[in-house]
């Protein structure tokens, strides 16, 4: 996923306030992020420390990458929609 790098180099320069009914969103959005993360790296994990061969085993990191990307992908969809309606609410491009 990219971002506006105009958006980002902007970023801290003031302070972002945002609104009430978006601060909620975007906490549970990147917890959820932050739960599908752990997940993966513990998948990962327990992968690497399995006694199949290693054949299997990066067949299955393969697998647990695209499971993990496609998990996070509809997160990203919304954390930049809201990222959107965060800048037009700010007078901001995009």
């Amino acid at each position: 996923m990219t971002f506006n790098r105009r958006a980002i180099d902007g970023f801290g320069q003031r302070p972002v306030m945002y609104s009430p009914e978006i601060l909620p969103r975007l906490q549970s959005l990147l917890a959820r992020l932050a739960d599908i993360d752990f997940a993966f790296e513990r998948d990962l994990e327990s992968v690497s420390r399995g006694e199949v061969d290693e054949r299997l085993k990066r067949k299955e990191r393969a697998i647990l990458r695209t499971r993990h990307r496609d998990r996070r992908a509809p997160y990203l969809r919304d954390i930049a929609a809201l990222q959107a309606r965060i800048y037009d609410a700010s007078g901001r491009e995009g």
